[in-house]
Formats: C-alpha cells, structure tokens, sequence
C-alpha cells in the first residue's frame, strides 16, 4: 500500500519561447540517459515541438526514448538530474567506479550560479579516461569520431560538431535531418550560448597518470629487536594503488584541434545561407591548461597569453597564426573562462578539477535575469564554493602582451579572489577588434538579433513599399527603445543612441521587385566601466588625483 501523507508533483507547463531571452544555455556533448521509459509529459512537450516520427523533426523511438540528439529543456538541476546519468563516467573500459562526465558538471555548475534554463542535447555516452587496450592513436580516433563523426555503423553516437574535419556531412541550416549534435541549435529559439563541455577532453588524448610526488627522507636508521614473523596464511594481500590521473592540458597539437572546433563551432552558427543561422548566439567555453614543457613556454598556467599570442599554435606550416587572430578563435561571439575550479561535485575527477564553462554561463545567466545582459558581469561573485587550479598571482593578471591584449583579462573571462571570495573580474570576448571585447556589447548584439529575427511576420503578404517599410521600421524602433529605456545605449536621446533606416536608401530596385525589405540599424552601445586607474602624485604640495577610466 503506498505510504500515507500528502505528496507534491510539480507539473511544469510548456513554456512559450521568448527570444529576447539572453539567459538560455545550450550544453551539447557526451552524457548517459537514465534507464526507464520517457516521463510522458516531456514525451508529449518533445511530440508538440515535432520531435517525433513523420514530425517537423523525425526521430525513431529508440532515439527519442534515449533523447540522443534531441534537445530537452530543463529548468532545474532536479529535471536533469532525473533524466541523465552525469556519474556514469568510468576511467577505464570494465572499471566499476564512476565519475561524473564533464556536460554533467557544467550543468550543475550552470544552476548553483543562477541558471534558470538550459537546453542539453545528448550526443552519446561519455568515453574512458583512457583505454589500456589501445595506443594513443587508436585512442585519439574514437575521441574524434564522438566529436566529429561516429564510428561507421554506430547508432547508439551521434556528431558533437557535425561536419568537423569531413568525418560527417555538415550541418545545412535549411535541411532538418542535418541537424545533428550541436546543430540541433537550430530548432531552439530562446538559445543564447552554446557550451561544449567535452571538449578540451576530447583534444587532451588519453588521460595520463600521474606520476609519484617525492618521497620524504626516511627517519635516521636505527636498530630495534625484530618483530615476531607472521605466519603465511596472515600475511596481508599485496593492493595495487588506485592509479591518480592527471587533468586534461594540451600541447601544440592539442591546441590546435581544440580552436579549429571551436572555429568550426562558431561557422556553424554563423553560416550565413538562409534565416535560421544563428549569429545571435554565443559560444561559452573554458580555455585548457597548458601543458608546459619542451613544447610550451613555462609559466603559461599563470600567464596563458604566452601561448595565445605566440604564433604556430594555429594554421598550417605555411601560415602560422596565433591563437587570438581572427582567423583562429579571435571571435567577438567567443567568451573563454580560465582558470579551471576544484569543486566538491569534481572530487573524484582527475585532480578534483573540472572546466569554467558552466560556472560563467551561469554567472552571465544571472546578470541577464537581474540586470540585463547587455552590463558587465565583472565583480559578480559565485554563489558556491570553489578553488582556483591554477591560482593567478595579481601580477600575472596585470600583465599583458603588446599588440594582443591590454591585462589577462582583456579578452580572457578571468575567476580571481577578491575581498575574500572568488570573482569574475573581467568579462570579455576574444574579439581581436577593440571595439568587440566588452561581452555586454556582443550579447547586445545578440538580443537584437533574436528580437529582430520575427519583426515583420505579420506583414509577410503584404505589398513592398513605404507604408510597409514604415511599419517595419516602428517595430525595430519600439524594440529599441525598450533597450534604451533599460540603459543599453550610450547617448541621452534616441538619435544619439540608435538609428534605423527602412527605404530605397537601403534597398535596389531588385530588392523591392523580388519582396526583399531591408532595414539597416545602427547602434550606440553603452560600454561598461570595468576598471579605474588613480594615480598619486605624492611629491606635489598638495596631492593630485587623476582618475582615469578604462
């Protein structure tokens, strides 16, 4: 008989889409589905939204049952926790102990920071630390196949970056069915940043032991009278130690298939062929920990521009780029967080470590909800406890690289200790142009995007000419000045602010004759103050104080 009491179900109802949201987090990678049958009302809100057989989306029910490539909405860590299995990692094929999974952290990471939704779209289950059975060739294949392509006659996989280096057709913005992995971005509207939290995983290789600190010296040797021996069957069984694994860090090679995925990551969502690219969205990722040695310079850990700026680390032999160009990852639609966290969730992970990008989308999701995410989210702290691996000195972060960056945190999300508690004292993009590093002004940029995707609808089948394009241009107005009316521009009026021009100015004749209506906008962002430099001048008779903003 069923225990007495009274018992609460919450019954979420479906949730209209709202695409000036800028909150709304994307996570898109390896994770295990827990067993049992669909809940029915996520099957029911999956079959509403076309993911069904014959629908706008088609899946077969074991696809749909194992929500592989099907992006499912959650808006609490309860709803993911119930659907996937994020401790279901193991460190070698036949291992029984688990570990959690990176896309399981990042989503943990993403609530305890003030997350309100996510979007998490299941690649496949997540790979061994490392296989003992294979080399380190065979091993980097099968991290390739998960990220690029699966293995031929794998059903149970699909791509985290379809298309990535030609191991699986790419994404077409225009054909659904090659909507696979990531790509499934497409069908979400409210999606406002994309994380891809295996990936510096899957760039690293096989994850490597670590090996032995130091032993102590002994204690001075001494003569004691022998114990009595044990006899043979007391004699303690030999254990092997559990072997510690190093945290995932990259070298040259690593780097390099690390930002072609994310460049590959970033054309994907900007392709430029049909409505439904999706420029408005950014890519939250972490950046790796260097692996210094005889191929990076030492002291990278703590000064990572060292091995952004240096060239070689991107390109081919013939063209070397540097990781920031803008050829490379310089992208002012890219957000990179660094350091990495020691979190309790990550203890049993390879160094009790786990990547930043989850704790950034969350710290940029309650900027948005409370503020606005067109301000900084510098100087917000996080909302859990956490260390920093590795820990920057002050002058490291002072320190920056001439030609590339003012400060580590000019174009880098940087987590520091501030007052006591850990901050995100920048938040910037990796943009190589000035103008595109503040993150508020891309995200702004953004809002606009998916605000002025569905201006217009309503006056599809309507005649091309100026009363049309005057009502066009009322409704581009009248989002703009809800921004305004929030802070969003730098100016006291509208004219200073914005402007938005609609007419034969913007258009040809072949625009007006084909039904083409083009509105032209220009914006005024208001760029945060992040930092103020005093200066004293202590030898004057009376102290000056210049106070300068940057």
């Amino acid at each position: 008989m069923p225990t007495p009491g009274l018992e609460f179900k919450i019954q979420r109802p479906a949730a209209v889409a709202a695409t000036t949201r800028a909150d709304v987090a994307v996570f898109a990678g390896l994770i295990a589905r827990r067993t049992g049958p669909l809940p029915a009302q996520l099957a029911s809100l999956l079959a509403a939204a076309g993911w069904r057989e014959g629908g706008s989306f088609p899946v077969r029910a074991a696809q749909l049952n194992a929500l592989l490539g099907v992006p499912v909405a959650v808006e609490s860590w309860a709803e993911f926790d119930a659907l996937f299995d994020w401790k279901s990692r193991a460190p070698v094929p036949g291992a029984l102990e688990r570990l959690p999974c990176p896309l399981g952290l990042a989503v943990r990471q993403f609530f305890l920071q003030g997350g309100a939704r996510a979007w998490v779209i299941r690649c496949g289950d997540p790979l061994p630390l490392t296989d003992s059975s294979l080399d380190t060739d065979a091993f980097r294949e099968i991290q390739l196949s998960a990220l690029g392509g699966p293995v031929a006659g794998t059903v149970d996989a699909q791509p985290i970056l379809p298309g990535f280096h030609d191991r699986s057709l790419p994404a077409d913005p225009l054909d659904a069915a090659t909507w696979k992995g990531a790509a499934a971005i497409y069908a979400i509207d409210d999606a406002a940043m994309l994380l891809l939290p295996d990936l510096p995983d899957l760039a690293a290789g096989p994850a490597r032991i670590m090996e032995p600190p130091p032993e102590p010296p002994g204690p001075p040797e001494a003569f004691r009278p022998c114990a009595p021996s044990l006899a043979a069957e007391e004699t303690p069984a030999v254990r092997d130690a559990k072997p510690r694994y190093r945290a995932p860090r990259l070298a040259r090679d690593g780097y390099r298939l690390w930002s072609s995925a994310l460049q590959h990551a970033l054309e994907m969502l900007g392709r430029p062929r049909g409505p439904e690219h999706r420029r408005d969205v950014m890519v939250v990722s972490a950046l790796p920990i260097p692996e210094t040695g005889f191929e990076l310079p030492r002291g990278s850990e703590q000064w990572p521009l060292k091995v952004l700026v240096e060239k070689g680390n991107a390109g081919t032999d013939g063209a070397p780029l540097a990781l920031f160009d803008s050829s490379a990852i310089g992208n002012a639609r890219l957000q990179l967080g660094y350091p990495w966290f020691g979190t309790p969730d990550a203890a049993t992970c390879p160094e009790g470590v786990q990547s930043p990008e989850g704790a950034l989308a969350g710290v940029i999701a309650r900027l948005a909800l409370e503020r606005g995410a067109f301000r900084s989210a510098a100087g917000r702290a996080l909302m859990s406890p956490v260390r920093l691996i590795p820990r920057l000195a002050g002058s490291d972060i002072a320190r920056g690289s001439p030609g590339h960056a003012d400060w580590l945190g000019d174009r880098l999300c940087i987590f520091a200790e501030r007052r006591g508690r850990i901050e995100l004292v920048s938040d910037a993009t990796a943009a190589e142009n000035r103008a595109w590093r503040k993150g508020g002004v891309s995200r702004l940029i953004g809002i606009l995007l998916r605000a002025c995707r569905h201006v217009g609808e309503e006056f599809i089948f309507e005649p091309s000419g100026p009363a049309l394009w005057g009502r066009v241009a009322g409704q581009v107005i009248s989002v703009l000045e809800q921004l305004r009316a929030l802070g969003a521009f730098n100016g006291l009026s509208a004219d200073e602010c914005y402007s938005v021009t609609c007419d034969r100015r913007t258009m040809t004749q072949a625009d007006i004759d084909a039904g083409r209506v083009r509105c032209e906008v220009v914006v005024n962002p208001a760029s945060p103050i992040e930092r103020i430099i005093v200066t004293l001048a202590l030898l004057e008779p009376l102290p000056a104080l210049t106070v300068e903003a940057a």
